[in-house]
């Protein structure tokens, strides 16, 4: 299993169907000419560099030099430069990006989904069919849902786990605040009242430019808190302020007008659960929610993980902190350039499942319902039927594989049942050889004859 063809089929096609257990769907790459095409688009109109072209301008058109520069004299560039500010030709400098936080101190390895391995081995004896095993591998790192994150902590500080959905934490502020804001329908009622709308005439409204919230004017007494809120909620591994200029001032009536109605409403949150003969008590904020989770149900939901966990794929890459998932990413892209540790514990679950690992084709290891085994029609003779169908396939190796179930239908004679009859006796014929291991339908190969293994002699010669 450590040697593999370095240039293999892509999965995408492979002839499999996973709607039982895996559940694929498939993408399509953008063509290389299509990606030239845009770059060429983008750069059509790009503004060209100082210097790279000569300005054929006339003299009268060209601006005249700024206060500073060698024909104007070089008091104001002093000026700049003792106030500390500089002219970069280049533009404003940007500020530098901020390192993503990556949990350290675990260890991440990416398990198949044995739900997804017990439909992948039915369908693998349903239809006898032999899959290259890396490309298996493959298709289980394509979706999250098809595997599970086991994180093995080293020497790493202690994570916290939600037992509502499995995600995992570094702190328990953090569990806290995912739990009221993605399962709050769990442990509280919400009830909504109408308020009285804002007041005073605004210009424009900030919207969110990745989620499309809206935030309110900037010069609303609340702007800031929910700009930070949000930030906090869902872009925390982004710098604050490169989240900032990605907000978007609207100045449409009816954007400002929506911003009003939605604040003319707000919401109260009343406990599900409360002591018999008493009212429960009502929360106004959000904030209010989070202390009552702290002090009511924290002790019980949050739990503090130990040295392993495992968490659905889907789960750790998209309802936990982002030290987590950033780990998990670079794993599952690690994997995807070379599969090899989650096709070993794959081939170990399937061949649990009573499924065959073998190697055929310039070493790739495929797995199917038999290994291929040779059958010496001399010393054990079979009926004319079977031989037929062995007789073809050893002859005809070059043969499309669309055209070889045709071909050995076609050869057996015609019963009085007709065309019904004949190809129900093809197909339990090809069954016996196929479960026997005498015939391998390799995918996208198709049927294929077990070659006889050559003795040591003739390998050496």
């Amino acid at each position: 299993m450590s040697e593999e063809p370095s240039s293999k089929p892509e999965p995408a096609n492979l002839q499999i169907d996973l709607t039982l257990s895996f559940q694929p769907s498939w993408v399509k790459e953008t063509s290389g000419t299509e990606k030239l095409a845009r770059m060429a688009e983008k750069f059509k109109d790009a503004p060209e560099r100082p210097g790279q072209r000569r300005d054929d301008r006339p003299r009268s058109d060209r601006r005249p030099p700024r206060t500073g520069d060698r024909a104007g004299g070089g008091g104001d560039r002093r000026d700049k430069k003792r106030d500390g500010r500089r002219d970069d030709p280049r533009g404003p400098r940007r500020e530098a990006p901020r390192p993503e936080p990556l949990l350290t101190g675990w260890d991440v390895r990416i398990l198949a989904d044995p739900r997804g391995i017990d439909g992948l081995a039915r369908q693998i004896k349903a239809t006898a069919v032999a899959y290259p095993l890396f490309d298996l591998a493959q298709l289980i790192l394509e979706k999250p849902e098809r595997y599970l994150v086991e994180l093995q902590r080293k020497d790493g500080v202690p994570l916290f786990q939600l037992t509502t959905d499995r995600s995992v934490w570094p702190n328990e502020r953090a569990a806290v605040a995912h739990a009221v804001s993605r399962h709050l329908e769990t442990f509280y009622r919400r009830d909504r009242v109408t308020i009285e709308a804002p007041k005073g005439s605004y210009a424009c409204v900030a919207v969110c430019g990745m989620t499309d919230t809206l935030l309110g004017p900037p010069n609303y007494h609340d702007y800031q808190d929910r700009l930070r809120k949000l930030h906090a909620e869902r872009f925390s591994s982004m710098p604050f302020e490169a989240y900032k200029s990605r907000v978007r001032m609207v100045r449409d009536e009816e954007m400002i007008q929506k911003w009003k109605d939605e604040r003319s409403v707000k919401d109260e949150f009343y406990p599900l659960e409360f002591a018999e003969g008493s009212e429960p008590v009502k929360l106004a904020a959000l904030a209010d929610v989070e202390q009552h989770f702290r002090e009511h149900h924290a002790a019980t939901v949050i739990v503090a993980a130990g040295d392993k966990i495992e968490v659905p794929g889907h789960v750790l890459l998209n309802a936990s902190f982002a030290g987590a998932q950033i780990l998990t990413r670079r794993a599952v892209e690690d994997l995807r350039r070379f599969p090899l540790p989650l096709a070993h514990i794959l081939g170990q679950a399937l061949s649990s499942q009573g499924l065959q690992i073998f190697k055929a084709h310039d070493n790739i290891t495929y797995v199917s319902i038999a290994r291929p085994r040779y059958l010496d029609r001399v010393t054990t003779p079979v009926s004319e039927g079977l031989s037929s169908i062995l007789s073809y396939l050893e002859e005809n190796l070059k043969t499309p594989r669309d055209e070889r179930r045709k071909a050995i239908i076609a050869l057996r004679p015609l019963p009085p049942g007709g065309e019904s009859e004949r190809e129900a006796s093809v197909a339990k014929d090809l069954s016996w050889l196929l479960h026997e291991g005498y015939i391998i339908d390799y995918a996208r190969r198709g049927l294929e004859a077990a070659k006889r293994q050559k003795s040591r002699q003739e390998q050496a010669q």
